[in-house]
């Protein structure tokens, strides 16, 4: 087996890729849009959010919440408008609003109590 000079190789591996075409430009994925009913603001309203952990297991708190359209400010519960109901949102890894083809239920508990606890309007993506 013939030996060459690195500097030799490379010359030669770039020229005999010179040729290949150039890659394609990467395609952004499309926005997702979510359009809900307008917001009431008597009515305390809330929209379904995935909440994501990186190490997701049985035990994670992978569950989908509420997330509060408004803010909200019931006794000692106080909460901002983004905020799950169970806990705000800054306490979460990522919470991501669901897509309109989902149509997910609320599967956090404390979510669901407080809901029905503050008469707090689920909305759904149109």
């Amino acid at each position: 087996m013939p030996t060459m000079p690195f500097s030799e190789f490379f010359a030669n591996l770039i020229a005999e890729h010179a040729t290949d075409p150039p890659a394609p430009e990467p395609v952004p994925p499309p926005a997702v849009t979510v359009e809900l009913v307008p917001v009431d603001p008597d009515v305390p309203s809330a929209h379904v959010a995935y909440a994501f952990n990186p190490h997701e297991g049985a035990r994670s708190q992978a569950n989908y919440h509420l997330r509060l359209d408004q803010d909200l400010n019931a006794g000692r519960l106080v909460r901002k408008r983004g905020d799950a109901l169970c806990k705000p949102q800054a306490k979460f890894w990522g919470l991501e609003p669901t897509r309109p083809a989902d149509r997910r239920a609320p599967s956090c508990p404390t979510c669901i109590e407080r809901a029905e606890r503050y008469g707090i309007t689920v909305r759904q993506a149109a």
